[in-house]
């Protein structure tokens, strides 16, 4: 996976930085991109022929700024005078999201947002007009209207010249905002998820666009599913071994982050928030009101979600339909009762299988 190769080569770039005679003056790095600061081509051949020593299953090579002094490392194109610019490299075909294309507004905006964002953020002064009429005129060539162009490109230069006190009082305007009870995610209709989304919306649900299924998702599958202890945006069943109790909780966390702290307010007999008086795990105010033993070794995946958005409603429709008896009705989620025709069709796709989730300390007779 990309993660433990960032890991393989930051461990070998750190063992050089620390063991070599001649280090550079300054390293950075970003997943398999290295920048680094070295007196002159023979310091930095010297040090590439070091860290090459160290291992046998990378190797490292080495570009060299061209005869100006000038350097790109990602995206960020570095002059001889230490300003910067954005680069593109040569095989930059300058194609995005195509203004005619099937998806919703905010989509197609966003390539004019996060274009311009990124220049503000990379450019020097000196470099930052040439950039943004670059820009432009990508944004034309994808069929982008010019007025919508010149609105967003506006909105991001007021943005980056705005006070820090307006800057904090929008901030602030956005942690206060009411957050909808639900949010859902529906395919994208060009006619129709306008409408949707604003009839829903006075239901205070929120809706996202996911787009419709391809041939290429059918056919590729091109990540590997977690083990099931690490499986996260799941809803899971803790049982009770001396009764028929059972708990059907979510986490959008790795299962077994839950896990843990479940267990550790049973094992501390920390059950309930002394601040608040909420309980902080059911299963655990199960077992320790009532003498009972928790089954920690058979704990159960419910189903796995495609992502966060979906927890509340399929536990709102586990809990609906199985009704176990530890799980307080004054703590589960609250969803509008549109949805309460479709609850048992939700609930018939709950399919339990092991969560693998493992606490030796407790044996079966415990």
């Amino acid at each position: 996976t990309v993660q433990l190769a960032e890991i393989r080569v930051a461990e070998t770039e750190k063992l050089a930085l620390n063991t070599s005679p001649d280090p550079p003056h300054s390293y950075c790095h970003f997943v398999d991109d290295g920048l680094g600061a070295f007196r002159d081509r023979t310091h930095a051949d010297t040090f590439l022929s070091y860290i090459n020593s160290l291992t046998q299953d990378l190797t490292f090579t080495i570009e060299h700024p061209s005869p100006d002094g000038s350097i790109p490392f990602l995206d960020v194109f570095i002059h001889p005078d230490k300003s910067t610019s954005i680069y593109r490299k040569p095989t930059h075909t300058n194609l995005y999201t195509k203004y005619t294309s099937c998806t919703t507004t905010a989509s197609k905006d966003s390539v004019i947002r996060s274009l311009t964002r990124r220049a503000y953020r990379i450019c020097s002064p000196q470099h930052l007009n040439h950039e943004l009429q670059t820009i432009r005129h990508i944004c034309l060539s994808n069929g982008f209207p010019p007025h919508r162009i010149s609105l967003i490109m506006d909105q991001i230069h007021r943005q980056h010249h705005t006070t820090s006190t307006f800057q904090s009082l929008a901030s602030f305007n956005k942690l206060i905002k009411p957050k909808p009870s639900l949010s859902v995610t529906l395919p994208f209709h060009p006619t129709l998820s306008k409408p949707i989304k604003r009839i829903l919306a006075d239901h205070d649900i929120a809706v996202t666009h996911s787009s419709s299924t391809s041939l290429r998702n059918l056919l590729t599958q091109t990540k590997t599913s977690p083990p099931s202890h690490l499986t996260p945006n799941t809803i899971y069943e803790i049982s009770c071994q001396d009764c028929t109790a059972t708990y059907d909780g979510q986490t959008y966390r790795p299962i077994i982050d839950r896990m843990k702290e479940h267990e550790r307010c049973f094992r501390l007999s920390s059950a309930i928030d002394t601040s608040t008086g909420n309980i902080k795990s059911a299963p655990a105010h199960h077992a320790i009101t009532t003498g009972h033993n928790i089954d920690w070794n058979n704990i159960s995946i419910l189903k796995s979600l495609p992502s966060r958005s979906h927890l509340d409603l399929t536990e709102h429709a586990a809990i609906t339909s199985r009704r176990p008896a530890m799980n307080r009705t004054d703590a589960a989620p609250k969803c509008s009762s549109l949805w309460n025709p479709i609850l048992a069709k939700i609930a018939a796709t709950l399919n339990p299988r092991p969560s693998d989730v493992s606490f030796p300390q407790y044996t079966s007779s415990s």
